[in-house]
């Protein structure tokens, strides 16, 4: 097990480094950043964006598997898939394995707005990363990980972003 950092005195004028706070400063300035390029470039919400992201790699699961992968209850989960059937970029189908529950899966449309996206989200990323080396980025990307998949074993998963599932708030929104 690591040992905790130390909490030295503060002292006025001096802020003791903290890794949370900076994550908690970066992720927020990101966060928005990239909920302006998808909204700009894309027409999405970072939810509809999260679902797309992960009907991705999980095409054709029950829209109740989806909600409990992303631990959304049942009547947010219906709202949000509405939402992305209505812009035509995902679609339910009976699902093959039981006729009460629906296949969620990608549309063309939603396939080719999901690289937009990609495309709008690795342009805030390379703004992010822009003072890094390759090596640095590389670094910063594994010690990420690292740190998200030992937060995964506490419940979650590293590949699923809680905060892009979240209704959209007014000051969310700003």
């Amino acid at each position: 097990m690591t040992p905790r950092p130390p909490h030295p005195p503060v002292r006025p004028g001096e802020i003791p480094p903290s890794v949370a706070f900076l994550l908690s400063q970066l992720g927020y300035e990101v966060s928005r950043e990239m909920g302006r390029a998808l909204q700009d470039k894309v027409g999405l919400e970072l939810r509809q964006f999260g679902l797309l992201r992960l009907l991705a790699n999980s095409d054709g699961h029950s829209q109740r598997e989806l909600g409990e992968t992303l631990r959304i209850p049942p009547n947010r989960m219906v709202a949000l898939v509405d939402d992305l059937e209505r812009k035509g970029l995902i679609e339910r189908r009976t699902h093959p394995d039981d006729r009460r529950a629906y296949a969620v899966t990608l549309t063309e449309k939603g396939s080719a707005t999901l690289g937009r996206a990609f495309e709008a989200a690795f342009a805030v990323e390379a703004g992010t990363c822009a003072p890094l080396d390759g090596a640095e980025r590389t670094q910063l990307l594994g010690l990420l990980r690292k740190l998200a998949v030992a937060r995964a074993e506490h419940g979650g998963s590293p590949d699923i972003h809680p905060g892009l599932l979240e209704p959209e708030t007014e000051s969310s929104a700003d």
